[in-house]
Parts: C-alpha cells; sequence; structure tokens
C-alpha cells in the first residue's frame, strides 16, 4: 500500500531523515519509533505532504505521492493527527469534523447536510456527540484528540497516520484512545503508521516496528525482538543500558 523508498529531507545542514526505505501493507499496523529528534514526524509530513523530499520516493496503491499537494494526498485516502492538536478553535466540534467529510475522498458532490449527517456519525464514534455544538478552544486534551481522530476518520482513509496520540493523557483517557482506535481499525478497515513512545502500546497495538534515529532506520520488524535489540535499547537509554 505505501511504499517509502530511500527517502531523504534536508532542512539547512541538518538531514532530518537520511535514505529511510519501509512499507506499510494493507491491513497492517505499524509503529514508527525511535528517540526525539530521530526524524519520526518529518516522515509523516513527507507522507502527507507538508514536505517534500530531497530525494526517493513515495508511493502510495501504485500512484507516486512524493511530490503531490496534501489535498490531493488526503483525497488519495491518507490523513493523520498531530501530536500538538490542530484543531479550528473557533469551530464547533461537528464543523470542525464537517471539514474533513467535505475535503475526504470519494465525496465529490456531496451536500452539506448529508455531509453534517456523516460528521455527526464521526463524533458519534468517537464518543463526541454530545459536544457536537462545543467551540474546539473549549474542549479539553482527551477530547481534543478524539476531535481529530473524528476528523481525520471522516476523510475515509484507506491509511491512517497517527502522531502520538497518547502524549498528555492519563492511563484511563490512554486505555480509552486505544479502544477507539482498535475499534476503528477494524470497523473502517485502514491500515495504521504509529509514532508512540508509550512502548506499551506500541508492544501491543502493532505487528511490526520501524525504529528512526538520527533520520536513519536502524531497525525493522516484530516489536519484542526489535525492542529487546541492545543498539535499539542504547538509542532510547543509552550505552550502559545495552550492556546488561
Amino acid at each position: 500500500m505505501l511504499e517509502i523508498k530511500t527517502v531523504s529531507k534536508n532542512f539547512g545542514g541538518l538531514a532530518a531523515v537520511s535514505d529511510v526505505s519501509f512499507s506499510v501493507k494493507e491491513g497492517e499496523v505499524v509503529g514508527l519509533i525511535g528517540p526525539n529528534g530521530a526524524g519520526k514526524t518529518t516522515m509523516l509530513n513527507l507522507i502527507c505532504g507538508i514536505y517534500k523530499a530531497d530525494s526517493g520516493s513515495i508511493s502510495f496503491d501504485g500512484t507516486d505521492i512524493t511530490k503531490m499537494d496534501s489535498a490531493k494526498i488526503c483525497k488519495l485516502g491518507i490523513s493523520r493527527t498531530y501530536q500538538i492538536p490542530q484543531p479550528f478553535e473557533s469551530m464547533t466540534a461537528l464543523a470542525g469534523v464537517l471539514v474533513g467529510v467535505l475535503n475526504g475522498k470519494n465525496r465529490p458532490n456531496m451536500s452539506l447536510p448529508d455531509a453534517a449527517l456523516e460528521a455527526s456519525y464521526y463524533l458519534e464514534f468517537v464518543g463526541l456527540f454530545a459536544k457536537r455544538d462545543t467551540l474546539a478552544r473549549d474542549l479539553n486534551l482527551y477530547e481534543l484528540r478524539m476531535l481529530e481522530l473524528a476528523r481525520a476518520l471522516a476523510t475515509t482513509p484507506k491509511l491512517l497516520l497517527l502522531d502520538e496520540v497518547m502524549a498528555g493523557l492519563n492511563p484511563t483517557e490512554s486505555s480509552w484512545a486505544l479502544d477507539m482506535i482498535w475499534s476503528a481499525q477494524e470497523q473502517f478497515a485502514i491500515s495504521i503508521l504509529w509514532i508512540e513512545h508509550v512502548m506499551k502500546i506500541i508492544m501491543n497495538a502493532t505487528q511490526r516496528v520501524v525504529v528512526l534515529q538520527y533520520g536513519k532506520k536502524i531497525a525493522e520488524g516484530p516489536p519484542k525482538e526489535v525492542t529487546s535489540d541492545p543498539k535499539i535499547i542504547e538509542a532510547y537509554l543509552g550505552a550502559r543500558y545495552a550492556q546488561h
């Protein structure tokens, strides 16, 4: 489904991503992990068209999206959430999800009433229908994360990019969010590429992980196998931990 081949992105003299290759297959949940500054969010930005790769290629369902703009990529079936929520603060929850509906794929001629009904469905799915008339700026962090998930799902993606959706949530909220993501993956038959620092979640929620460090891919494989590798432990915790 998603094929990334030797992709690089530089910012001035800094190589944020360097010759990275990996894939996400249909129906897979793949974790993208690594220490802070490893290039994970940059990679998501390259996939969804916010940044353009300096070299290499990105293809989705056989279409080259390397230089494609974000709106076109979204209509092809890739959507995302953000590490720091990016709501339309002055819009109601319903209106914010409506934006997702109207900019998603397979909806070129949907009427506004039909789009609002569709948006209501996704708000109900994430448990926010009761907050449909609440301005986004008045929602708490968990609600904002669910609003972002609803907006992303409303575009009817085939591939969902999640960027630290658990950040800032307490254990109970994290459990709720995880259940919601599992439900979405099953109900909407989506593939997921997931950045997450909570390793317990990555271990339990993904079939495969890709590890970045300093912009390079240093490992890929089943979560338990990869996270027991001394070089991965060193990347996260330092060399002295990898020796024990």
